[in-house]
């Protein structure tokens, strides 16, 4: 029962992100299976919403997320041939322009993977009996897939509480034993979200 609570507050975290594909569906090809995906090329966009960010964040965060999402990619025997991180300015970040680099590199699919780090005030529990109020850290992420060979879409993972991880494990029976992951620990869970849509369990 817990577990249904904190995931409940993720999403309620995630939705007061306004993230710009709020109201999206995942979509997914009729004949698309995750086995599919085995040396993809990775274009991957880390952005700063609202917060206030450190210059060292701002360093530190995008490769360790980098990092984090190739590790756990190399678990499941997904091997990218090509990662590329880029800033959230850059104008080149969509389907045509992963693709290219795919064709490049000799891919089988182009992975799109855009996150958004945002930190704030929210309202945790909010269904329960004692919501509560306080600052963390949310990961929010979204994913596209497309297949080299024809460039079809073969999957969309939008912004929503399936992919958001937050930096507070909320405990909705007693707040004063909420937790708060330290940042490795929220981006790795924000990773493992991502992963299990993208691949499977």
């Amino acid at each position: 029962m817990l577990r249904l609570i904190r995931i409940g507050a993720v999403g309620l975290l995630a939705g007061a992100c306004a993230a710009p594909s709020a109201g999206l569906m995942p979509s997914r090809a009729p004949d698309f299976k995750t086995s599919e995906i085995r040396r993809p090329a990775l274009l991957v966009r880390v952005s700063f919403g609202p917060g206030e960010w450190s210059e060292r964040e701002r360093a530190s965060l995008p490769p360790e997320y980098e990092g984090t999402l190739v590790e756990a990619l190399n678990a499941k025997a997904v091997l990218a041939r090509d990662v590329q991180l880029v800033a959230r300015e850059a104008g080149s970040f969509g389907g045509p322009t992963a693709l290219a680099r795919a064709r490049e590199v000799g891919a089988d699919h182009a992975v799109l993977v855009d996150v958004r780090v945002t930190r704030g005030d929210m309202v945790f529990c909010r269904e329960s009996r004692r919501p509560f109020r306080a600052t963390t850290t949310v990961w929010v992420q979204s994913v596209e897939v497309f297949r080299v060979a024809d460039g079809g879409k073969r999957l969309t993972l939008p912004e929503g509480p399936a992919l958001s991880a937050a930096e507070l494990d909320a405990d909705c029976d007693d707040p004063k034993r909420s937790t708060r992951r330290s940042t490795s620990e929220t981006i790795g869970e924000a990773v493992q979200r991502l992963v299990r849509g993208l691949v499977g369990p």
